[in-house]
């Protein structure tokens, strides 16, 4: 019979992952206590929750929400970063942290990953980690469309900085 304990906290990851647009699962052993507080305060800045829950747990709630695939992932020690705004700012923070931390550190390794509703495998991680911020796509889009506009004020300038230009050649000559 499960505790009141074990319900609550099942009740809780349920809740974290039907709120999520992702959820990465990671394996955090081999981090000192000093990098995982980095990472932490990483995720903190990046609005990411990450979290070690049970495995167990986790796998109930994730069946309950209709994701299969995942029991391989949830072996070993597992946590799981929540990303709600952003999905891709957990996979973002993560290779920052591996940057930061030098090659040498493969930790956290990501073991796969919800992602707006389908269950992937950790290579698709890489692909997220080097896509732009969502900032950094929306100065694209409008560097994009302001780019016709100014090419059609230029157009529509020319002939009359050709006729200044005519006019004031036409000055110097006559003076």
């Amino acid at each position: 019979m499960p505790n009141q304990n074990n319900i609550n906290s099942l009740e809780a990851i349920r809740e974290k992952i039907s709120n999520a647009s992702a959820i990465y699962f990671t394996d955090y052993v081999g981090l000192t206590v000093e990098e995982t507080n980095a990472l932490r305060s990483l995720f903190h800045e990046a609005n990411v929750e990450y979290r070690v829950m049970k495995n167990r747990l986790v796998n109930i709630a994730v069946k309950e929400n209709g994701y299969e695939g995942l029991e391989d992932v949830l072996k070993g020690p597992t946590a799981l970063a929540f990303g709600n705004e952003d999905p891709t700012a957990p996979a973002r923070v993560i290779k920052e942290f591996l940057k930061k931390e030098g090659k040498a550190k493969e930790k956290p390794a990501v073991k796969g990953l919800v992602f707006e509703g389908q269950v992937l495998d950790a290579t698709f991680y890489v692909k997220l980690a080097n896509l732009p911020s969502k900032e950094e796509l929306l100065a694209k889009l409008l560097g994009g469309l302001q780019s016709p506009m100014q090419n059609t004020l230029s157009v529509l300038q020319a002939p009359m900085r050709n006729l200044v230009g005519v006019l004031m050649s036409l000055k110097e000559t006559k003076n």
